[in-house]
């Protein structure tokens, strides 16, 4: 369940997924210096599991901003999964 500052899941939209967190977390706060809002989701889950596939930390954008936050990522690299 989303916490009230959490957009509700299906309002958003994924731009980048790892099964390592750490590259997530540095993609969401590339994206936020650059003013698009994103939102980690399955950071724990990932971490509980280990490096497995099973379930990657997924990064979240709301759907009007997804090419924008795609453009951004890419240029520093990130692939939409990892």
């Amino acid at each position: 369940m989303a916490d009230e500052q959490t957009p509700d899941p299906s309002e958003l939209e994924e731009v980048f997924s790892s099964i390592d967190p750490t590259p997530v977390q540095m993609a969401r706060d590339y994206l936020q210096s650059s003013g698009i809002e994103a939102f980690i989701f399955d950071d724990s889950s990932s971490r509980l599991l280990g490096t497995t596939a099973a379930v990657p930390a997924r990064l979240m954008v709301h759907a009007d901003a997804l090419s924008d936050a795609r453009k951004c990522l890419e240029d520093l690299g990130f692939t939409e999964k990892q």
